[in-house]
C-alpha cells in the first residue's frame, strides 16, 4: 500500500498544485515538469529487462526524414505550427514524455456532471506526467522499452557516423511511444462524449474485457492483443492486469489513467482511485481508472511472420505495431454497458472484424465502416502537389501530400494527417470537436449540420492539441521505419516455413499476369496513360520490372528471361559498389521498391465497391474536417450521381427513387491502394467484407498463425475473383448485415428523444446508420450489399486465377 500511495503522490502531485493555481478561465495553467526519476515507485520492475538482439523476420527500413528531404519528398503541406506552438516549443521539448497524455483539472463549482454539451470551457489541460525511458544501452523498465531498443538498435546501420545514427534511432524511439502511448487527454471522447449517446450515461462506458480475469481469452473473445508485460491480477490488483507499466491496462493500445475521485453531495471523498479498498462495481462505474486510446490500439497485430504459440499470450517479439488488427471485433467492446438494442450498440454491429466506422463520432450519417492503413514502405508512396490554404495565416499556395485515407482525403501533407487522426479518436473533443458537431434532434437553423474544425481556434483553447503537434515529426520518422511482412521469410508456430504455402513455379506467369490485369491500379510505377486500357502494352511495360522484394526478384521471372542477354542489358545494371543488381534497385536502392498501389483516384462507380464510405464527406467543404482537405480535393470533377431514394425507415414510401443526387465537392472516389502483404491482410476491400476470418480447431479462437492467414488470403482471394452478379454461377453470396433482434429506434444520433420507431429483426443495419436525422426525408447514402464490386479478373481462367495467387504470396 505505501509503494502504490509513493507512487500517486508523484505521478498525481504536479496535477493537485495546478488544480490548486487554475484560475477561472478558459486558457490553459501552467504545465508541471516532468518527473525525471527512474525508480521502483515509477517503474516496479527497471532495470529487469535486457535489450535483445535477436534479429526481425518482419521488413524495417532505415529511413530518415533527412532521407526524404534529400530525395525532396518533404516537407509536405503548408501548416508550419500554431503561435502557441511555436512560444511553447522549448517546454514542450524538455516535457517530452510528459506531455504524452492529459487530462483536464475542472475550475471551482464545475466538473464532469455540470459540462454540457457544446458548453463553455471551465477547465485547464494539463499533463498526466510519465517519465523518459533509460538509453538503449542499459536495461530497460519494461519490456516494451527492451523491444523499442531492439526495434532501433536495427536500424541505420549504414550511418557511419555514431553520433548521427544514435539520433536518428533516439528520434524513431520516440515516435515508436508517441505511436504507443500518446493519448494526448482522448479519454474525455468516451466518458464525456460517448456517455451522451447511451441510457445510462458514463454508467454505460466500460470495458469488462479489462477485468485480469478476461486475461486468458481476450484474444479469443475480442481480438484484442494482451500486453506482453503484464500477468494475470488478483484482489491486490483490484481485478486488473499486473504490469511492468503503471499505465497499462493490460491491453495494447488501452492506457489507464486514475480517475477523479467519487464525492458526495457534501464534497467528501468517498472513493479514492489511488487508495481506496476494491468496490464490486468500481470497474462498472470506472471509479478507479479512465482509459485513453493511442493510435496503435488499432494498428497493432500480431506479426504475421513470427505469430504467438498463444494468441492470448504473445511475446513482444510476435508483436507488429503498424500492420492493423483485422482480428479486433470493436462490436464486442465498446457500450458495453448500454442496453443490446441501445442505438450505439446496434450500430457497431455494422463493422466486420477488423473495422471500425471513424466516422460515427464526427457523424457523416453514412455506414461506412472501413479497415485500418497498413503502414508500410511509406517512403515510397506517391507524393502529390495540390493547392492548399494554411489554416492559420488562410493564405493559399501549392505544397506537397500523399492521398491518405480511404477516399484519399486528408490532402494536407502528412503532419496535420497524423495529428487530425488524434482528434478523431477523441483528443481535444470537447474544446475543439463536439461543439461543430450537429445538435441532437434539431431539424432546423445552423445546429442541423457540421461546421467547420478551426486549428487556430484548437491551439488557443486545447493546450493537448499543441502536445501532439509538437511531436508529430518524430511520429513520422518511425512510421516510414515499417516495411512489408513477407511470406517467404515467415515461419509457423510449428516451424513450417512460409516458403512451404507459395507455389513458386507459378509465379513468373502470376507476375505477367498481375502487369496487365492489375498494376495500372496497383503500382507505384505509373504506366502512361495512353497505355494504361491496353493489357498487352501495359505487360510491355512492365516487362523487366520487380514488383516484389529485391531478395526474391529471381522467382519473378522465368529461368529463360533472366538467361536472356537482351534481359540483362535492359533491365540489370551495377550498385555504387559494382553489385549486379536489377536496376530499379541498382539506381535507387530501397527506394526503387514497388509500393504496389498508385494513390491515384478512380471513382465509386467504377470500381462498383458498397459506395458509402467513397462518399464521405467530412472534409467538403464547411463539413468538420475541411481544413484537413486540399483545396484541389474540394474542386475534385464529379464522378457522377446515385439515385435519390426515400428514407427506408419511412412506412410505405421508403426505398423509393425520386430523381438523382449529384455528388460534389470532393467524395466519390476511392485511392488504388496498395498490395504490400495481401497476402497477410485479408479479408479484403475497404470493409473487409470480401473473405471470412478463419479459427483454431476450437471454433472460437481465431487463427493468427501463418497457415491461417494464408487460408484467409485464399478464401477470400476466391470470392475476390467471383462475379457479384445474383444471376451468375458461381457468384459471391451477397452479404448484408441486418439487426438480430426487434427493438425501438430514437432517430437521433444521441439515441435519445421520444419517438421511438419498431425496427424488425433482420433489417439491414444500413436503412437507419446511413440516414441523416437533421435531413430524415432521404437516404444519406442508400447501399446495402457490402461485398459487391472489384470485378476486374473475374474473366481469368482457373489457372490464370491460381497463377495470380500465388504471385500476390509473394508481395
Amino acid at each position: 500500500m505505501f509503494k502504490k500511495l509513493a507512487l500517486t503522490m508523484l505521478l498525481c502531485a504536479p496535477l493537485v498544485a495546478a488544480a490548486a493555481d487554475s484560475k477561472t478561465t478558459n486558457k490553459t495553467a501552467p504545465a508541471p515538469a516532468a518527473p525525471v526519476a527512474v525508480n521502483d515507485q515509477i517503474w516496479p520492475e527497471a532495470g529487469k529487462y535486457p535489450v535483445p538482439a535477436a534479429p526481425y523476420s518482419a521488413t524495417l527500413r532505415s529511413i530518415s526524414l533527412e532521407d526524404l528531404l534529400q530525395r525532396d519528398l518533404l516537407p509536405m503541406g503548408v501548416y508550419k505550427g500554431t503561435p502557441q506552438l511555436a512560444a511553447k516549443r522549448e517546454w514542450l521539448d524538455q516535457n517530452y514524455y510528459a506531455t504524452l497524455a492529459a487530462r483536464k483539472v475542472w475550475h471551482q463549482g464545475t466538473g464532469p456532471s455540470t459540462h454540457e454539451f457544446q458548453g463553455p470551457i471551465t477547465w485547464d489541460v494539463v499533463p498526466i506526467p510519465q517519465p523518459a525511458p533509460p538509453p538503449c544501452d542499459k536495461p530497460q523498465p519494461t519490456g516494451y522499452d527492451a523491444e523499442s531498443c531492439r526495434y532501433v538498435n536495427s536500424l541505420f546501420k549504414d550511418v557511419k557516423d555514431p553520433a548521427k545514427a544514435k539520433a536518428l534511432r533516439e528520434q524513431v524511439r520516440k515516435g515508436r511511444d508517441v505511436w504507443f502511448k500518446g493519448t494526448f487527454g482522448n479519454q474525455d471522447e468516451p466518458y464525456l462524449h460517448f456517455s451522451r449517446t447511451v441510457p445510462n450515461g458514463k454508467a454505460d462506458i466500460w470495458y469488462p474485457w479489462l477485468d485480469t480475469r478476461e486475461r486468458k481469452t481476450r484474444f479469443t473473445k475480442y481480438g484484442v492483443i494482451n500486453d506482453p508485460d503484464c500477468t494475470e491480477g488478483d484482489a491486490s490488483t483490484n481485478w486488473w492486469d499486473k504490469c511492468a507499466d503503471p499505465h497499462s491496462s493490460g491491453v495494447l493500445g488501452y492506457r489507464k489513467y486514475f480517475a477523479d475521485p467519487t464525492k458526495d453531495s457534501t464534497g467528501k471523498v468517498v472513493f479514492d482511485p489511488a487508495s481506496s479498498p476494491y468496490q464490486a462495481d468500481e470497474l462498472k462505474k470506472n471509479k478507479r481508472f479512465i482509459i485513453g486510446h493511442p493510435c496503435v490500439q488499432c494498428h497493432v497485430s500480431f506479426d504475421p511472420t513470427n505469430p504467438p504459440a498463444d494468441p492470448n499470450s504473445p511475446k513482444w517479439e510476435n508483436i507488429n505495431a503498424l500492420i492493423g488488427n483485422q482480428h479486433i471485433n470493436q462490436p464486442t467492446m465498446f457500450f458495453q454497458g448500454a442496453p443490446a438494442d441501445s442505438l450505439a450498440r446496434m450500430a457497431l454491429q455494422a463493422g466486420r472484424r477488423g473495422t471500425i466506422d471513424t466516422s460515427l463520432v464526427a457523424n457523416d450519417f453514412q455506414n461506412n465502416p472501413g479497415t485500418q492503413n497498413n503502414i508500410m514502405d511509406f517512403h515510397n508512396r506517391r507524393v502529390f502537389t495540390e493547392m492548399m490554404k494554411d489554416p492559420i495565416t488562410g493564405e493559399i499556395k501549392p505544397g506537397r501530400t500523399q492521398h491518405v485515407l480511404k477516399g484519399g482525403e486528408d490532402t494536407v501533407g502528412d503532419h496535420l494527417a497524423l495529428i487530425r487522426v488524434y482528434v478523431n479518436i477523441g483528443m481535444c473533443t470537447e474544446e475543439c470537436w463536439a461543439p461543430n458537431f450537429p445538435e441532437p434532434g434539431a431539424l432546423f437553423g445552423d445546429k442541423t449540420s457540421q461546421r467547420p474544425f478551426r486549428i487556430k481556434q484548437c491551439a488557443k483553447d486545447c493546450d493537448a492539441w499543441n502536445y501532439a503537434d509538437a511531436k508529430m515529426d518524430d511520429l513520422a520518422a518511425f512510421l516510414v521505419t515499417g516495411g512489408p511482412t513477407y511470406l517467404m521469410r515467415a515461419k509457423d508456430v510449428d516451424g513450417t516455413p512460409g516458403t512451404q504455402m507459395i507455389d513458386t513455379a507459378l509465379v513468373p506467369k502470376g507476375r505477367k499476369i498481375f502487369a496487365r490485369e492489375c498494376a495500372g491500379c496497383h503500382s507505384s510505377l505509373v504506366a502512361p496513360e495512353n497505355v494504361r486500357n491496353d493489357k498487352a502494352a501495359l505487360e510491355r511495360f512492365y516487362a523487366g520490372h520487380v514488383f516484389g522484394k529485391e531478395d526474391y526478384w529471381q522467382i519473378e521471372f522465368s529461368e529463360a528471361e533472366r538467361n536472356s542477354p537482351e534481359f540483362q542489358a535492359k533491365y540489370m545494371g551495377k550498385d555504387k559498389s559494382g553489385k549486379l543488381r536489377p536496376k530499379q534497385f541498382a539506381e535507387k536502392d530501397v527506394f526503387g521498391q514497388d509500393w504496389l498501389g498508385s494513390d491515384e483516384l478512380t471513382a465509386f462507380n467504377i470500381i462498383g465497391t458498397n459506395s458509402c464510405r467513397a462518399l464521405h464527406d467530412n472534409h467538403s467543404q464547411g463539413h468538420i474536417f475541411e481544413e484537413f482537405s486540399s483545396e484541389d480535393y474540394k474542386k475534385r470533377a464529379s464522378p457522377g450521381v446515385v439515385p435519390q431514394v426515400i428514407n427506408r425507415m419511412i412506412p410505405g414510401l421508403g426505398g423509393m427513387k425520386v430523381g438523382e443526387r449529384k455528388i460534389e465537392g470532393g467524395p466519390g472516389y476511392l485511392r488504388n491502394i496498395s498490395l504490400l502483404s495481401v497476402w497477410a491482410t485479408a479479408p479484403f476491400l475497404h470493409n473487409n467484407a470480401i473473405g471470412e476470418v478463419t479459427f483454431l480447431k476450437d471454433g472460437k479462437t481465431l487463427d493468427a498463425s501463418v497457415r491461417g492467414r494464408v487460408k484467409q488470403f485464399e478464401i477470400a482471394y476466391d470470392e475476390l475473383m467471383m462475379s457479384d452478379n445474383p444471376n451468375d454461377k458461381p457468384h459471391r453470396p451477397q452479404k448484408i448485415t441486418v439487426t438480430d433482434r426487434d427493438f425501438k429506434l430514437a432517430p437521433r444520433e444521441d439515441g435519445q428523444g421520444p419517438i421511438k420507431l419498431p425496427v424488425a429483426k433482420g433489417t439491414p443495419l444500413a436503412n437507419f446508420t446511413s440516414s441523416n436525422p437533421h435531413s430524415p426525408l432521404f437516404m444519406k447514402c442508400d447501399d446495402q450489399v457490402e461485398n459487391k464490386g472489384h470485378q476486374f479478373g473475374i474473366s481469368l481462367s482457373k489457372d490464370d486465377k491460381m497463377a495470380l495467387r500465388e504471385f500476390l504470396k509473394m508481395m
